[in-house]
């Protein structure tokens, strides 16, 4: 991965907080607003979700940000500037948007679909050249040259979805928008393509608000979650850590689903708690069907590799490597201090 000097996430996302002050939007001849009183702050170089079912105001919260709709009362600033006092054009050219099946302009190739924003910023053609080179790197697209000139229609569904990130960050944006950008995807290939742009995010830095229907994704990619309602209320908004462990009310507990406590055990990996464990507590009695299982797996994935092979524990390797072995009862009732960073502060970027 290549970034220039001035594509470094430091002073990008220095001020880019998104607040959200009593967010309103109602509808010309709808009795209900669509967002009701939406009062929260995603925090610089953060990635929040809003999940929630349809009618929630998912969307149409994301789409007040770039003021692709306009608010019916309250404000959204963006650092210290409210959207209201920056022209609209302006501020969509400083916010990267990624939607659900890409949205490539079709007749472009991959690097005009790229190059986009800048095309229109009036970068001269080296800059735009060397960004589109780094960001086909960033997402995993190499060599470089082989995607180019390619089309959208000669690219899978991951590909696409990878190219409409590239196009978003392409103007290095402090702010990033993201609608149910992987919805569209296989679920082998959408989790691929999350645990990449879980990767970009770390390295990038951006302050992001990204709408997703699922529950597990929100959970698996999230800082903190904002869980809506019917009716554009706010029903929760914490880590994930926070709301699988107190659900603020029997909406957010239905919502989050009968396997809340097993959807907890995504938050820490099975490498946190094999440091956890202390050389008192009693070690796997290995059998010929021990799986082996990464030490960056999360317990919710390892344990279902457990669960597979009809065996008692694993094996714990990092690459190669042989670090130690986990038993079923470490998987299900992990030792004390084997909590991930995210289960306690929503592991900010």
């Amino acid at each position: 991965m290549t970034l220039s000097s001035t594509d470094t996430p430091t002073s990008q996302t220095a001020n880019s907080a998104i607040v959200f002050d009593q967010v309103t939007k109602l509808y010309s001849g709808q009795a209900a607003p669509a967002l009701d009183s939406l009062d929260i702050e995603v925090k610089s170089g953060e990635l929040v979700c809003l999940v929630g079912p349809s009618g929630g105001g998912k969307t149409t919260a994301l789409q007040l940000v770039n003021r692709i709709v306009d608010l019916s009362s309250g404000d959204i600033r963006i650092g210290d500037r409210s959207i209201m006092d920056i022209p609209a054009i302006e501020l969509r050219r400083t916010i990267g948007y990624a939607i659900q099946q890409s949205g490539l302009f079709p007749h472009y190739t991959v690097a005009e679909n790229i190059a986009t924003v800048p095309n229109i910023l009036k970068w001269d053609k080296a800059r735009i050249k060397k960004r589109t080179s780094e960001l086909l790197e960033l997402v995993g697209l190499t060599p470089v040259d082989t995607w180019l000139g390619r089309y959208p229609s000669q690219l899978s569904g991951g590909q696409q979805q990878r190219i409409g990130i590239a196009r978003a960050l392409a103007a290095d944006p402090p702010v990033m928008l993201m609608d149910e950008p992987f919805g569209a995807l296989d679920p082998i290939t959408r989790m691929a393509v999350q645990d990449e742009f879980l990767e970009i995010h770390r390295a990038v830095g951006k302050t992001t608000l990204f709408v997703t229907h699922d529950i597990d994704e929100a959970i698996k990619m999230a800082d903190r979650i904002a869980i809506l309602k019917p009716g554009g209320k706010l029903a929760q908004y914490g880590t994930p850590a926070e709301v699988l462990t107190h659900p603020a009310d029997d909406f957010v507990a239905e919502f989050l689903g009968a396997e809340r406590g097993l959807k907890r055990l995504a938050l820490t990996t099975v490498g946190e708690v094999l440091a956890a464990k202390t050389d008192s507590e009693s070690g796997l009695q290995q059998d010929s069907n021990s799986p082996q299982v990464e030490s960056d797996l999360t317990l919710r994935e390892a344990l279902s590799a457990v669960s597979a092979a009809g065996a008692h524990g694993a094996l714990v390797m990092d690459g190669g490597s042989h670090l130690g072995e986990v038993t079923l009862h470490d998987l299900v009732n992990p030792p004390a201090g084997a909590v991930g960073a995210r289960s306690v502060e929503g592991g900010g970027s």
